[in-house]
């Protein structure tokens, strides 16, 4: 699985239905010498989704740097971060750790997606949330290697790159927060086929306002789980893209989608920054 998919919610996304064409949101912003375009990425994807529209595809020939969450990673990496920070001795079974009028939907979760239960039993409750939410995802058609990070980083072959993060880092953020939030998230993974679905056809359209809608919904989260996962990584990337701005050059930064929706986005910080930001597509 991709590290930090933001599970269920904001950074998994597509279109709506396999095959369409998909509109997704993008921004850009320029002084007299520099460009920074703004894609909101989604880490999941089914094969037919089409989403490559021509104001994507040029912005992507013209740049000439990517900038990503993460950097590029070594084959296997993701998974074995995951297992180091995901994985704990001595916890209780998963089904302790879900309210008893959940555990049905646990059952049907693990029964759908043949997650066996003793591997979510080893797993500390966020990770446990990831590994359904990816696999619940994956039912849908839905896969890294059609995602559009992966898509993008075969478009910049060859050319620079760069991340806003590591991913001991991204891992780190979940593996802070609260018991009680990350039922939360693990609540979120056992609804998470309407989530996800509501969230293809939020990115797809471009809808930032359904987007943030999703991003705050509190069965999933909660003010404190969205101060770690999203506001303060926001301001963090905001502060690196203005100073990046003032060096010369044309660059393609590819975040997730949920970043860049609501008044505590990318977008939003670098408004209030003075920077001019339009929104293209």
């Amino acid at each position: 699985m991709r590290p930090l998919a933001w599970p269920l919610l904001l950074l998994i996304g597509g279109c709506g239905q396999a095959g369409e064409t998909a509109r997704p949101a993008l921004f850009v912003a320029r002084d007299a010498d520099t460009t920074l375009w703004l894609f909101g990425t989604v880490h999941l994807l089914p094969a037919a989704t089409r989403w490559e529209g021509e104001k994507l595809a040029t912005a992507m020939r013209a740049a000439d740097e990517l900038v990503t969450e993460l950097p590029a990673l070594p084959a296997g990496a993701a998974a074995a971060a995951f297992l180091k920070w995901g994985r704990a001795k001595g916890l209780p079974p998963i089904a302790a750790r879900v309210p008893p009028a959940t555990r049905e939907a646990l059952r049907a979760m693990v029964e759908r997606t043949g997650t066996p239960l003793a591997q979510l039993d080893g797993l500390k409750t966020w990770a446990a949330a990831l590994m359904l939410g990816a696999r619940a995802a994956g039912l849908t058609g839905a896969d890294a290697a059609h995602g559009a990070e992966a898509v993008i980083e075969a478009r910049f072959a060859g050319r620079p790159r760069r991340g806003l993060e590591t991913l001991d880092a991204q891992f780190a953020l979940f593996d802070g927060l609260s018991e009680a939030d990350q039922q939360r998230l693990l609540a979120g993974a056992l609804a998470g086929g309407d989530d996800y679905r509501a969230t293809l056809n939020a990115w797809g359209t471009g809808d930032l306002a359904a987007l943030e809608r999703i991003v705050t919904d509190p069965r999933s989260t909660s003010p404190a789980m969205r101060d770690a996962l999203i506001t303060r990584r926001n301001a963090r990337w905001a502060t690196w893209l203005r100073q990046r701005m003032a060096a010369p050059g044309r660059v393609f930064v590819a975040v997730g989608a949920g970043h860049l929706a609501g008044p505590n986005s990318v977008i939003a910080q670098l408004r209030a920054a003075g920077i001019r930001v339009t929104r293209v597509q």
